[in-house]
């Protein structure tokens, strides 16, 4: 039997709602169990819920989706959350990130890249989409001119291809697939460079990939 992944959906456009239900009829592994329209809503029904993800907008009438994602974080930490907005300020994408949000999507996401981002997170991926990287690449580029480049210390090949194709946007199955390795190994290599290179997140692994040039804006 397929395993469900649970979707809570907190989002205050009821056509919203219904477009992001159509969407995913028909779709075996991901069922929308859980909607709310407003922050208030969604904590009350939370508990009553089992949820895997909960897919967020941050324009909420009452809270934003920034808020409600640190208070989830602290409450449900087993939850995971994915951002879906109109709103892709660069600013309110590192609030994300801080705040514990694995996933952050554009509204404009193409179906197919919005249910592999739902799969890529229920895995204990992050995902943020190319046009996310791409607001992230552009949002460094005064960073790093002011900025001293890091030693590289002690990457292997295999780690710097890594580096580089997360820095492309690419999930852990497409590194996977382009490595011929298990996606398994794949995030072994990505745990192992953060520590390595003393960062917390892709994030900061991209920005310190644009810093030592090890990709190219």
């Amino acid at each position: 039997m397929t395993t469900k992944i649970n979707i809570f959906l907190v989002e205050d456009h009821k056509i919203v709602r219904d477009g992001l239900n159509a969407l995913l009829l028909g779709i075996n592994d991901i069922k929308i169990i859980g909607e709310a329209s407003t922050g208030e809503d969604f904590f009350k029904n939370i508990d009553k819920i089992h949820t895997d993800i909960v897919i967020l907008d941050i324009g909420l009438p009452d809270i934003s989706g920034i808020e409600i994602a640190k208070k989830l974080n602290l409450e449900h930490p087993e939850i995971k959350i994915i951002i879906l907005t109109a709103d892709t300020d660069e600013k309110n994408i590192v609030s994300a990130v801080k705040f514990g949000v694995s996933g952050f999507l554009s509204k404009n996401t193409p179906k197919d890249e919005f249910i592999e981002a739902i799969r890529c997170v229920y895995n204990g991926e992050q995902y943020f989409g190319d046009a996310i990287s791409k607001i992230v690449y552009e949002g460094y580029i005064k960073l790093i001119k002011a900025n001293q480049p890091k030693d590289k210390k002690s990457l292997t090949n295999r780690e710097i291809e890594v580096i580089k194709l997360i820095s492309d946007g690419y999930s852990y199955n497409k590194i996977a697939e382009k490595l011929f390795i298990s996606s398994r190994t794949v995030e072994t290599h990505r745990n192992n460079i953060l520590e390595k290179l003393d960062l917390k997140n892709n994030i900061e692994l991209v920005r310190y990939a644009i810093t030592n040039k090890i990709v190219n804006l």
